[in-house]
């Protein structure tokens, strides 16, 4: 299966960390508009390839938004960035594997090959709101 990214994700912006034009909540809101995107299109009957161009998109928009939480934490943190970049790079890793499983020539990938293939990602940024809302209480 051959898949292309599809034009309309060109306007995600992919800066590099270092970048100063924006801000972490920008990078974040990008990466859940294509959460947000990449499920939809995983639960229409022929949203597949989209779905496959989604995560094609999220991979290094999620990249440099871990970039930015790294560089950040690094700034403000004795114990720097360690622990999450081991987290961030299993995440992209499991993505980065279900694209090559499901972009395989020959594959021919279904709904459940790419149903949970954001879970990791899902569930780290949950974890994070979770203790934002428990540090405002």
């Amino acid at each position: 299966m051959q898949v292309v990214s599809p034009t309309r994700y060109a306007d995600v912006l992919f800066e590099t960390p270092a970048s100063k034009h924006v801000s972490l909540d920008e990078y974040r809101q990008r990466v859940f508009a294509l959460i947000g995107q990449f499920q939809r299109a995983v639960a229409r009957p022929r949203g597949l390839s989209e779905a496959i161009g989604i995560l094609q998109a999220i991979l290094p928009c999620s990249g440099a938004y871990f970039g930015l939480v790294e560089s950040l934490l690094n700034q403000i943190t004795a114990a720097g960035a360690a622990p999450h970049r081991d987290q961030h790079r299993r995440i992209l890793a499991e993505i980065s594997e279900t694209l090559d499983r499901c972009c395989a020539p020959g594959a021919k990938p279904t709904a459940a090959d790419l149903a949970h293939a954001l879970d990791a990602l899902v569930l780290h940024e949950a974890a994070i709101r979770l203790r934002e809302a428990a540090d405002l209480a």
